[in-house]
């Protein structure tokens, strides 16, 4: 900035109140216990202004793929944004991505440590016997192991400090994926980092998720009875070995699938 010409004491006089100003803020930030204070000027866009992290939906994406992208549950952006149904989604929508950051993907899928049957809920008895009867109860639903044989190789939960919405059930490719109880395909096809996917709308407000599939049997639209294959085992989308991710959720918040499971 250059400070001669005739404005050269009215330029300096604001300098000297902005030094001035800074300088008080510097001392008060001492006072409440600050170990350090830099003054300098704002630069547009950063501190101040909105940092809040949106997202347009484009034709093909729902809260799925769209949460997995930005590593944040897609219940967490439906309840941000209000939204009821998850699976309906207008192109062009704006959504708000709570925590929203785009670099932060989730991590890629792992094997986990296997356990020896994935029949145990490890102390859960009670609260599974109560879950599966108000399942059964309200919606008349009693959900099947989606695989005949498999080994429990991750939780739900979280893992490695991200939400992990399902189980994931080890197989080797081509195994069979029957659906966990009858009802209405609402997805079948990619859904990003879930690869091949098929998700299955159950009375009651319930769903089941089957993701990372090599081949899908089904089409959206379409009913399909319990027990009946509706896939087979891959991985496709984030996964570093064969296996299925399995996801079962109630009125859109993902719930722990051991839970529900004989």
């Amino acid at each position: 900035m250059r400070f001669c010409g005739p404005d050269r004491p009215e330029r300096m006089a604001r300098l000297t109140r902005g030094a001035a100003l800074a300088g008080i803020a510097c001392l008060g930030f001492t006072i409440l216990g600050g170990t350090a204070c830099t003054w300098r000027p704002e630069p547009r866009g950063s501190a101040g202004s909105d940092s809040r992290t949106y997202h347009t939906v484009k034709p093909g994406e729902n809260l799925y793929r769209i949460g997995k992208d930005y590593g944040v549950s897609s219940d967490a952006i439906a309840r941000a944004n209000s939204i009821r149904d998850v699976t309906e989604l207008r192109v062009g929508q704006r959504l708000y991505i709570p925590r929203g950051n785009r670099a932060g993907l989730p991590p890629a899928q792992s094997r986990g440590s296997a356990t020896n049957t994935p029949r145990s809920t490890r102390g859960n008895d009670a609260l599974k016997k109560r879950v599966r009867a108000e399942a059964k109860r309200n919606a008349k639903l009693n959900f099947m192991w989606p695989l005949s044989r498999t080994k429990l190789t991750s939780r739900f939960g979280r893992r490695n400090g991200q939400p992990h919405e399902g189980i994931d059930l080890s197989a080797p490719k081509g195994t069979t994926i029957r659906a966990a109880e009858s009802g209405k395909v609402i997805h079948s096809g990619r859904l990003g980092a879930y690869g091949l996917v098929v998700i299955v709308k159950h009375a009651g407000n319930y769903r089941s998720v089957y993701a990372h599939a090599r081949k899908l049997f089904v089409r959206k639209g379409q009913f399909v009875e319990k027990a009946q294959k509706i896939a087979e085992v891959g991985m496709t989308g984030r996964t570093t070995g064969p296996h299925l991710h399995f996801e079962i959720r109630r009125k859109e918040v993902p719930k722990d699938p051991l839970l529900y499971l004989p």
